[in-house]
């Protein structure tokens, strides 16, 4: 935010952070009863015998992507996959950092998948968490990957609003991941998928937006065209268009728009930012009037820019933290091991040695007095061997700690240079859209006068 910016956009931001910070949904459901078990994920091979999904992914990664894409989880260090939950418990900040696709939430303690909720709390899961998108096959349920894996042509006749696209290894993301993963190529491929990041940095979309934060959305985001259905599912402009075209056109004639070459209808918020030329020769009434409303997207979409760099660099650190920490635990561990084993192995010299001296007992002194040396000799040699596997651990301690904040340094580096390349190309789209809206002939504003030194910068 410059320091020259108006204050009613001061303002706007403050009642945002107010906003965010609200709690806009219960944390959970009433916790009564037994708890209920996790998924049991698995199939069964070739010779029909039962393999869980840790078996499949360490196996037939290729077919899992294929099969069951709603296996979430990953691998750890040795090469152990472990399922979504797991990663919640054991490395919390590392999963929300790296995994924003895992669509889920913690109840009495654990983070459940949101096929899990949908099983057995549907109800309150579809009202809170309109984000988790999936449908039933039977009595089962299935997140958006599954579908848009298996069944991309039943996904675009009847949930277009199910944002998402495969990347170059043909595996489906939505599009809560590429607005974490590639805010830029989002911006510029995919301006119609619609939505925003909280306070945490957690990207939700227009209908999460709408259904608990609407005179938010009302005010910065006027243009995610949408209404709720019967069963209060939010749908954008798209969905209606190609469900009930006259509802449409009754209720919001505003909602304007014209097919691509594709047959695919497009909002005119799309064909603004995707093709203005076009929108300048067919429909120049669609860009009359919208440049204040282009400064205030701007604005809305830099400070959503700026909150998901601050939610990012804070997750880098508390991963960080998480993962000293575990190293710092891993090592006391094996401390608390050595030293049992080195207690046995000095009980079982004392013991041998006990023996010995029992068994010459009426030998003669010199015998007893080289029982003695060797007892001593092996003594020292086993102390030297505790206190070199002492040091050794306590080497391979401090060269993870080196290594961790070594890599800790570099992702604080790639971070920070992805967020001014982000910047970068944010205001340079932002001046191309402003020269694309400037009617034909119109001058510069700043024509005929030298261009005012910039002052202040983006700041929160």
């Amino acid at each position: 935010m410059t320091a020259t910016r108006p204050i009613q956009h001061v303002a706007m931001f403050l009642l945002l952070a107010f906003v965010l910070a609200s709690p806009a949904v219960a944390q959970s459901p009433p916790e009564t009863g037994p708890l209920p078990p996790l998924p049991r994920w698995g199939d069964y091979d070739d010779a029909h015998v039962w393999r869980d999904a840790g078996w499949w992914w360490q196996n037939r990664p290729e077919w899992v992507r294929a099969h069951h894409p709603e296996w979430w989880g990953d691998f750890d260090d040795n090469r152990q996959w472990h399922p979504a939950w797991w990663w919640w418990q054991q490395r919390a900040q590392w999963a929300q950092l790296n995994h924003p696709e895992w669509c889920g939430v913690l109840y009495r303690g654990v983070w459940y998948p949101a096929q899990w909720w949908w099983e057995h709390f549907p109800e309150w899961f579809r009202h809170h968490h309109p984000e988790c998108f999936g449908n039933y096959v039977g009595q089962a349920w299935y997140p958006d990957t599954w579908w848009w894996t298996l069944q991309p042509d039943w996904c675009r006749r009847n949930h277009p609003e199910w944002w998402g696209d495969w990347d170059d290894n043909h595996v489906w993301w939505p599009a809560r991941w590429w607005w974490a993963e590639h805010p830029d190529w989002c911006r510029a491929h995919h301006p119609d998928w619609w939505g925003d990041f909280d306070e945490r940095g957690e990207w939700y979309p227009a209908g999460w937006w709408w259904q608990f934060h609407p005179q938010w959305v009302r005010e910065n985001h006027p243009d995610w065209w949408g209404d709720f259905d019967p069963q209060h599912n939010w749908r954008p402009d798209t969905w209606w268009q190609q469900h009930d075209p006259a509802w449409m056109k009754q209720h919001h004639p505003e909602w304007v728009g014209d097919y691509d070459d594709h047959h695919v209808w497009r909002d005119a918020n799309w064909w603004r930012r995707n093709h203005p030329e076009q929108v300048r020769t067919a429909h120049p009434e669609w860009i009359v009037g919208k440049e204040e409303e282009l400064t205030r997207q701007h604005v809305a979409e830099q400070e959503a820019l700026q909150r998901q760099h601050q939610a990012q660099t804070s997750r880098l650190e508390q991963n960080a933290m998480e993962q000293t920490n575990r190293i710092q635990v891993q090592h006391e561990q094996q401390m608390q091991a050595i030293e049992r084993q080195h207690a046995a192995e000095q009980e079982a010299l004392e013991r041998q040695h006990a023996a010995q001296l029992k068994a010459a007992a009426a030998s003669e002194a010199e015998l007893k007095r080289y029982q003695y040396q060797q007892h001593l000799e092996q003594l020292q040699a086993l102390q030297r061997k505790q206190t070199q596997e002492t040091q050794a651990l306590e080497r391979a301690r401090y060269q993870q700690f080196q290594a961790n904040q070594q890599r800790h340094y570099q992702q604080q580096q790639a971070l920070a240079r992805q967020h001014t390349a982000q910047l970068q190309s944010f205001e340079r789209a932002h001046v191309e859209q402003v020269r694309n809206y400037r009617p034909q002939n119109a001058p510069h504003p700043n024509a005929g006068h030298a261009p005012a030194a910039p002052r202040g910068g983006p700041h929160r």
